[in-house]
């Protein structure tokens, strides 16, 4: 009775491992875990570790389970132990992480660091012969973490050998119940064992085993597992196949006491009810996969939720494209053709139904056809709606439609030369289409050039005003060319009229070019060279860039970049040009400073402290006169006269750079003996000529007492007949001036008048 109210009460299947061959879909096998023939010939059983030694195995289902939100469940199974040496067991549990691979060191294949509930059936003693149940098999129940067969957790032995069962050639059938912690196994539809342990966090429920010294083959089949949620329908588990726009129902009745949450949510149009209406659209072109997925669960339970899903296919439409072709009035039929296709050939063939728009046709002409490619004849120019639909093998349907147009019979081909008496050869010539029809459209232009036998440019696309160029060919010709151009329009297969226009091409000048040699950026300018005619026209050069002149010169200093392009333009009488760009390289200078001017005693020896900066200089100074060396950048002089020196410095391009200094011969101070500083601006400053060369020079004045009255180290600021800003009375003043320079002191009086 027990039994039985538990199984009504859960009745929505958890998990499920059962059938012939034996569905493992949505179960992690791991270890010596595999499919396999026990006892049978169907692929029927799962064979979780063999009968060799020390192998382990395991089988858990992927979803998860959390317990104290789903805290009811049912197990039933059918496992068997046998055909070996009698060890190590299986067990059911509900474990946090279950094992992955093969299970090292761990009793029935448990890991030692998993937690949750292991049912245990134990066919090998671990335990002392004193322990408190030494007849084996056991069953056991067991919690927390890792599995200890020695514990005092509930057990059960085989003192009254009714235990057996448990290793037997025969498959036991067992039922394990957890209801929010009340833990109950049936063995054969009896109860064995019962305990109580609740666990409040989510985790897998699955089987393990293992042998060790001694081995057993463990297998298990026939296995459900029941939970206490509502149970979840998607709808027909093939499935839905529609096209892009059908509409499909999901799911069943619905239940009021049920809570419902679909996903994913596109194109559902309520997703939180039992049987959703789904549209999907598919663009694609290809069959497009999906699976939705609906979770159920109780209202006043909504965390403990089944899940079911379902497959739904949505086919694509056709990709319609149709060809309407180019007719006029007096053309026999309009050919359409269809070029539809698809990238799912799973949706061939196709199915057409064309309309051809014309209120005019008749029985042996209709106005419909399902031939993919068929014809009609048209009695009247005008435009026509026309509509082609497609029907794909799965009952997809997609139509276009557009505006067909029968052109008149009478085009007026036309065009125009855009300046036509100013063709140059080397320019392409223009033409402008200006055809026309009288109702429609024209619906080709062919245009002949003239150029080459029979060859012909097409456009399918024409209209009035477009333009149209081709090049003629160029060459070395002095003389015009001629040719005739014909522009051929069509308004249909039949309707075609055709017009011829001369043109004379004028001959164009050709240009060649030698390299412009380089020049140096201080260089004087040049005349441009470079460019020369390979045909014989009169004309005229011009040019254009930096640094160019009107007459043709190039002037280096005036460009700005280490490389200028010249543009050369040759302009013949008969106004055709022909321009190129030439490039020239500026080559900058060497950086030439022949330093300071030198202030040197007669025939003193100083050295000449000149720099430059070039790649391969050589040095020139001109005169050499007075020089130790004249090819040498810092010279020593000697001279007793002034003189002034340049310096060349020639890089190894041939560029050059120049600087001068001067060596001057010191000179005695020219010191007068009297100035009158009075303010009527003649001769107020006592101005001593000669001594500004004297940088370092000391002057020294003394009044009759031998007072200091003045004192200056250089002499750029005259004295001013002044001492501390007054002004000294006038008399006689004895002065002292060393020009650090000169052997000799200067003495002497100067005179102060008023």
């Amino acid at each position: 009775m027990c039994i039985h109210q538990l199984a009504k009460s859960q009745q929505y299947v958890f998990a499920k491992l059962n059938g012939a061959y034996l569905n493992t879909d949505n179960w992690n096998l791991s270890g010596d875990a595999r499919v396999a023939n026990v006892t049978g010939n169907n692929l029927s059983e799962l064979l979780l570790c063999s009968n060799n030694n020390t192998r382990s195995g395991a089988a858990f289902f992927s979803q998860p389970i959390n317990l104290s939100i789903c805290n009811k469940w049912k197990a039933e199974f059918d496992f068997r132990i046998f055909d070996g040496t009698g060890a190590d067991g299986l067990a059911f549990c509900f474990l946090d992480i279950p094992p992955s691979g093969y299970v090292n060191g761990g009793g029935l294949g448990i890991p030692a660091t998993a937690n949750g509930l292991k049912v245990c059936f134990d066919t090998y003693r671990n335990c002392n012969s004193t322990s408190s149940y030494p007849n084996m098999p056991k069953l056991e129940i067991r919690w927390s973490v890792g599995y200890d067969e020695c514990s005092n957790l509930p057990t059960r032995d085989n003192q009254d050998g009714n235990l057996s069962i448990i290793r037997n050639a025969e498959y036991c059938h067992t039922l394990i119940t957890y209801d929010n912690g009340n833990i109950s196994v049936f063995l054969n539809n009896n109860l064995y064992l019962t305990g109580f342990q609740q666990f409040n966090f989510a985790g897998y429920l699955g089987f393990t085993a293992s042998t060790g010294g001694r081995n057993d083959n463990h297998s298990i089949k026939n296995v459900m597992i029941y939970t206490d949620m509502p149970p979840s329908f998607a709808g027909n588990p093939a499935g839905f196949n529609f096209c892009p726009k059908d509409s499909v129902k999901l799911g069943g009745p619905s239940n009021l006491d049920y809570i419902y949450s679909w996903y994913p949510t596109t194109g559902l149009s309520d997703s939180s009810v039992a049987a959703p209406i789904l549209h999907l659209s598919n663009n694609s072109g290809n069959s497009q996969q999906y699976t939705y997925y609906v979770k159920t669960a109780f209202k006043n339970n909504p965390g403990c939720a089944s899940k079911d899903s379902i497959p739904i296919r949505v086919y694509p439409n056709p990709v319609i494209q149709l060809i309407s072709p180019d007719i006029c009035l007096q053309d026999a039929v309009a050919q359409f053709a269809d070029s539809s296709f698809t990238k799912d050939n799973s949706t061939l063939p196709f199915l057409y139904k064309w309309n051809f728009g014309d209120p005019a046709s008749y029985a042996s002409n209709p106005n419909n056809s399902i031939q993919q490619n068929p014809s009609h004849r048209y009695s009247a120019s005008g435009n026509y709606p026309i509509k082609l639909q497609v029907t794909n093998s799965k009952g997809c349907t997609d139509s276009i439609s557009k505006i067909f147009t029968v052109n008149g019979a009478i085009p007026q081909a036309n065009f125009t030369i855009t300046n036509p008496t100013n063709l140059c050869s080397n320019q392409p010539v223009e033409i402008i289409n200006e055809s026309v029809v009288d109702f429609g459209n024209i619906t080709k232009v062919q245009i002949f050039w003239g150029d080459t036998t029979n060859k012909s440019y097409v456009d399918n696309s024409p209209s009035k005003g477009k333009k149209y160029t081709h090049q003629y060919p160029t060459g070395p010709v002095s003389s015009a060319s001629n040719y005739t151009i014909k522009l051929v329009a069509f308004s249909g297969i039949s309707c075609v009229q055709e017009l011829s226009k001369p043109v004379d091409i004028l001959p164009s000048p050709i240009l060649q070019f030698t390299n412009l040699p380089s020049v140096c950026n201080n260089s004087e300018p040049i005349d441009i060279t470079g460019g020369a005619l390979v045909n014989n026209l009169a004309g005229i050069f011009s040019y254009v860039g930096k640094g160019v002149s009107a007459n043709g010169q190039f002037n280096p200093q005036l460009a700005l970049a280490d490389t200028q392009y010249i543009l050369f333009t040759y302009t013949a009488t008969n106004s055709c040009k022909d321009t190129g760009y030439q490039k020239i390289i500026i080559t900058p200078s060497p950086t030439v400073n022949a330093g300071p001017d030198l202030m040197v005693l007669k025939n003193e020896t100083v050295q000449i402290n000149a720099t430059a900066t070039g790649d391969g200089l050589q040095y020139k100074w001109n005169p050499s006169a007075a020089l130790n060396s004249d090819v040498i950048v810092n010279p020593l002089c000697t001279t007793s006269a002034d003189i002034f020196y340049q310096l060349t410095a020639t890089d190894n391009l041939g560029c050059s750079g120049k600087s001068s200094v001067a060596v001057k011969i010191l000179r005695d101070p020219l010191i007068p003996n009297a100035f009158t500083p009075n303010g009527d601006g003649l001769n107020d400053l006592w101005r001593i000529k000669e001594l500004s060369y004297y940088p370092n020079c000391e002057v020294t004045i003394f009044d009759r007492y031998g007072q200091l009255v003045y004192y200056s180290k250089g002499y750029k600021n005259p004295w001013d007949g002044t001492k501390n800003g007054q002004p000294m009375t006038a008399g006689t003043y004895c002065y002292l001036i060393d020009t650090k320079k000169l052997k000799t002191i200067f003495k002497g009086f100067v005179v102060l008048l008023r």
